[in-house]
């Protein structure tokens, strides 16, 4: 009975109805699973030498792992989500008072503007006359932001919750992490054949390589712009090198951030300053994407602009946050598999 195509067709639909009622159970731990598998992947070299450290006492070497990642990766978190709070506080006080006091010098450069210019000097001066417009107004247009740090706090119970599960599932994944490779080059063996390990350990060095470039060009970006904005004199550096680190890992860059922050300084009269963390930000903070990104990604799939800006965006629609790293990584591995397909395909056609 299990021969005939109807039995094939009865085994078919009952592992389709498993693997769907399981995707249902598992859905609300995805997330902290993906984290969780984002963090044991780019990690597991380092976690495979503290397990030669321990000589092989695999629960020992996963729980100080785990205890590792929390002080790498958390606690700083949370030390500048405290700091970016109180950040936000102060850039927000600083903007009223630079709006009450009567900001002469930046007015002064923005009439010489032609049409912009004395719209924007009409606006600030019927801010200076009313200052709850002016709450009004900044309340308006920093409703996303307002929103999201809103949404975030009244969700904080669920972040927690989704932090535990994310540290449980890391340390399961530190313990079992051999054998959970081992049934995934298993899998591969039996989809692609012979070529499988080969496939499987491109795709590791690809997504390793991915992960690596971009957190590192992160927060080697937002140090540097951390950096100038403190020596340039602005308020709020942390906050200007978090903004930028979280730009730096889509496609629309860190001009963004020290671009305007040139300007600012610029119609307060501090005209040097500007230029100066422009020269910072354009010589430095770009450049160093190019030399870190460079750096990892020799060797492995090296996307192409439009392909990461559509994974960049596509995973940040589709998964959230955390869609910052699976789209990239998607694409990277989506890459990879084409050119691995196209080239064993070239060389079929040309050994025939």
């Amino acid at each position: 009975m299990t021969g005939t195509p109807d039995g094939r067709w009865v085994k078919i639909a009952g592992a389709t109805l498993i693997v769907l009622a399981s995707l249902v159970v598992l859905r609300p731990f995805l997330v902290p699973a993906a984290w969780a598998a984002i963090l044991a992947f780019a990690s597991w070299p380092l976690y495979t030498r503290i397990e030669r450290g321990v000589r092989g006492r695999t629960g020992l070497s996963a729980l100080l792992m785990t205890v590792f990642m929390v002080l790498v990766v958390v606690v700083p978190a949370v030390l500048v989500s405290l700091a970016l709070a109180a950040e936000l506080q102060s850039a927000f006080a600083s903007f009223k008072a630079w709006i009450a006091g009567g900001p002469s010098a930046a007015v002064a450069a923005l009439r010489e503007i032609p049409w912009v210019g004395r719209r924007a000097v009409a606006q600030i001066e019927s801010l200076q006359a009313n200052p709850s417009a002016m709450e009004q107004w900044m309340l308006a247009r920093t409703g996303l932001i307002v929103g999201v740090v809103a949404s975030t706090l009244g969700d904080l119970g669920r972040l927690v919750i989704d932090l535990v599960l994310t540290l449980l599932t890391l340390f399961v994944f530190y313990r079992t992490g051999d054998g959970l490779v081992a049934q995934i080059q298993s899998a591969a063996r039996r989809l692609a054949g012979e070529r499988g390990d080969v496939v499987l350990r491109t795709l590791g060095e690809t997504v390793r390589a991915v992960m690596y470039g971009t957190l590192a060009t992160a927060l080697a970006q937002a140090l540097l712009v951390t950096l100038g904005t403190w020596v340039a004199g602005l308020g709020s550096p942390v906050l200007l090198g978090a903004l930028t680190g979280l730009l730096a890992l889509t496609p629309v860059g860190t001009p963004l951030v020290y671009v305007p922050a040139s300007a600012w300084l610029m119609l307060q009269g501090r005209v040097v300053a500007g230029l100066l963390l422009l020269g910072w930000g354009v010589l430095v903070v770009s450049m160093v994407d190019n030399v870190i990104r460079s750096w990892f990604l020799h060797g492995a799939a090296r996307v192409p602009f439009l392909l990461g800006f559509f994974g960049v965006l596509g995973g940040l629609l589709a998964f959230g946050p955390i869609g910052l790293f699976l789209g990239p990584i998607t694409m990277a591995l989506l890459l990879t598999l084409w050119r691995d397909w196209t080239r064993a395909e070239t060389t079929t056609g040309v050994t025939t």
